[in-house]
């Protein structure tokens, strides 16, 4: 079975040694595999914290981050790109130093709704970053993902064949494609085709649902989504990502435009969430025999 993974803002959206212990026991205890941690400011995350931490608990860690508006890869202005690359370096050396085999993340790009198409210089001067960036993840042990957002947080890779078409131009093995089911829901004319179009490139997986609430009590077709999972083999890792206003605070959750609580309670939302995402993989496996 996939490894199976929760990401913080589930608990906590602050990363010191007192919420991510209490995210680290929490995920041990219900049965998760892994813990997912966002990288806000690269120069202050306390990587041997979360690495001990980690280890502690028997429990591994997936890093990601997002671009900044003043540090944007996909920027037009060569001076905020070239920021955005380094904000990039710098998370690809706190990945490894707490002990992530990957970043994932929109790290292209800032989550805001852009007004206009990004520029075809922008992408080409993107693809040169990241042949650039692709190296330094490789030289430092881990991959590099690209998740594609919906439209009304990128206007530069809003589907997973986006995705997948800039890292095809990038040439780097140490790139893959990094899926999230909220965005996909919201962009992807058909959910299942479209993890077959990438199932090369594939590398990481966020569950969530349509309205970013429990899983399940949304539209989505899970089925469907995981059916395509088992079908092309996808034994990678898979994180639970669900949001709430009473955990996140109000600032993070307008950033996301979530306006009303899809629930109150971590624990009971994480241990619905690892139990639906079981029954999904095995109901998948099921299916192909």
């Amino acid at each position: 079975m996939n490894p199976l993974g929760i990401h913080m803002f589930v608990y906590t959206p602050q990363w010191d040694e007192a919420s991510a212990r209490r995210v680290f026991e929490r995920a041990a205890d219900i049965g998760y595999d892994f813990v997912e941690v966002l990288i806000f400011d690269p120069d202050t995350v306390d990587t041997r914290m979360t690495a001990r931490l980690a280890e502690q608990h028997g429990l591994g860690v997936m890093a990601t981050m997002c671009g900044k508006l003043s540090a944007d890869l996909s920027n037009p202005d060569p001076v905020i790109a070239r920021r955005g690359e380094a904000l990039v370096a710098k998370a690809i050396a706190v990945a490894r130093d707490m002990g992530s085999p990957l970043l994932g993340g929109p790290s292209f790009s800032a989550v805001h709704r852009y007004a206009v198409q990004p520029s075809e210089m922008a992408r080409e001067r993107a693809v040169d970053a990241y042949r650039r960036l692709a190296r330094q993840a490789a030289d430092a042990g881990i991959r590099l993902g690209l998740e594609a957002l919906n439209r009304y947080e990128s206007n530069f890779i809003n589907t997973v064949g986006q995705a997948a078409d800039l890292i095809r131009k990038v040439g780097s093995d140490a790139m893959f494609v990094h899926a999230d089911l909220f965005h996909m829901c919201i962009e992807e004319e058909r959910l299942a085709q479209a993890v077959v179009d990438v199932r090369d490139l594939l590398g990481y997986v966020h569950v969530a649902d349509s309205h970013r609430g429990r899983l399940g009590e949304g539209n989505l077709d899970f089925a469907a989504f995981f059916g395509a999972l088992a079908r092309i083999g996808y034994d990678g890792p898979i994180l639970f990502e669900s949001f709430s206003p009473s955990v996140l605070g109000p600032d993070l959750a307008g950033l996301i435009a979530l306006w009303r609580d899809p629930w109150t309670d971590s624990d009971d939302t994480a241990r619905k969430a690892l139990a639906f995402m079981r029954a999904q993989i095995a109901a998948a496996h099921a299916a192909l025999n």
